[in-house]
């Protein structure tokens, strides 16, 4: 079924622009390590020249500097990606602003996929889980076309985590011709795009958005089993952490001279995610609520995470997910055994990718994890 998408309430331009089989795209590019939106030296090179622009200069000048795009590609010099200096399709815009250089790389959405798909799954999957990355990364880029999400730039997203990471894995064979034979394609419900949130591993069950606070889940949304990743590394995974560094999170928000006493947790969800917690201080007590700011305030930083498979890694901003239990040893530490890795809402990659080399197709991948959804195109 081919589906024309009206979007009668934008401006008419706009509305040409996400119309389109392959609608453009407008990515605001961040710094190194994804830093900032920021930047104060942009080094460019493409067809064997290189320019230098400096925020003062370009804030002087009140120049925003367009680059068409390019045969090669237009590459960054001034930032670094995983594989190094990123090159980008499509065309560049330097817009300067008071706090440093604007960076905004405008393409078509087919274009985009081919450096996000590989930055969010390894290029190494099954085709058929490529695939279903594919599709859910498409309508998910597609979304924020239609809203605009980025003021800064007149962007759509930006390259970071905040949307979907795009760039900092150079374009794969794989990945390409996953979006390739998947050209156009978006996931539907009842003729409208969904929010399709994909995450890495499973804790053995997804999770639905009332993890985020929703009074009831969204009807593309379910929450399913999931045993296809059970011996992925980060299907479980424990970590100890510091009583001190909670303590002082706790300070943060209750006062410096406060004294930890318990962290609880006292309300779960449907899938056993954890959704609530009470801190309990010498004082008084507060609740932190929601599953992201959860992960945000028990963030093993420094820590060394034990994943199934015995490895280690060292945390980070985020406990790998809220599926976890406590062990509270006052003064001490924290002790935190858990599953699985992400937000859990939406499609588990790991377990995609299970599914796909069992035999699954990215249609059936997709069918598992979203509720009652249809293909349906661009265009």
């Amino acid at each position: 079924m081919m589906a024309i998408w009206m979007c009668g309430s934008l401006l008419s331009g706009y509305a040409q622009k996400v119309q389109a089989a392959d609608p453009v795209i407008r990515v605001l590019l961040t710094t190194t390590e994804f830093r900032s939106y920021y930047h104060e030296t942009v080094r460019i090179a493409y067809n064997g020249k290189e320019r230098t622009y400096q925020a003062e200069e370009l804030n002087r000048q009140g120049t925003t500097v367009r680059i068409p795009a390019q045969k090669d590609g237009i590459r960054i010099m001034s930032t670094e990606r995983q594989y190094g200096n990123p090159v980008y399709s499509g065309s560049m815009e330097i817009i300067p602003r008071k706090e440093g250089l604007v960076l905004v790389n405008e393409l078509t959405l087919e274009q985009y996929l081919t450096g996000v798909v590989p930055s969010e799954m390894p290029a190494g999957y099954a085709s058929e889980a490529l695939k279903a990355q594919a599709v859910c990364a498409r309508t998910y880029a597609w979304k924020q076309i239609q809203e605009y999400r980025v003021e800064e730039g007149d962007a759509d997203v930006d390259d970071s985590v905040s949307f979907q990471v795009y760039g900092n894995v150079e374009p794969q064979a794989s990945s390409t011709e996953a979006v390739r034979e998947t050209t156009g394609q978006i996931l539907c419900q009842n003729g409208e795009p969904i929010e399709a949130y994909y995450f890495s591993t499973s804790a053995g069950v997804t999770s639905t958005d009332e993890i985020w606070g929703a009074a009831k889940a969204s009807g593309f949304l379910k929450s399913v089993p999931c045993t296809f990743d059970a011996e992925e590394p980060w299907s479980s995974w424990s970590v100890e952490e510091p009583w001190t560094m909670i303590e002082e999170r706790v300070k943060d928000r209750a006062g410096q001279g406060t004294e930890l006493k318990a962290v609880t947790v006292t309300k779960r969800s449907e899938s056993g995610a954890a959704t609530e917690l009470e801190i309990v201080t010498d004082t008084d007590s507060f609740e932190i609520n929601n599953e992201y700011e959860i992960r945000k305030f028990l963030a093993p930083t420094d820590c060394e995470i034990t994943e199934k498979n015995g490895m280690q890694t060292t945390g980070g901003v985020l406990l790998p997910s809220a599926y976890f239990e406590l062990e509270n040893s006052p003064g001490e530490k924290l002790v935190l055994s858990g599953k699985g890795y992400g937000h859990g809402v939406g499609m588990s990659q790991t377990g995609a990718n299970r599914m796909a080399e069992q035999g699954y197709t990215y249609r059936e991948i997709l069918d598992y994890f979203f509720q009652n959804v249809t293909i349906e195109n661009l265009g």
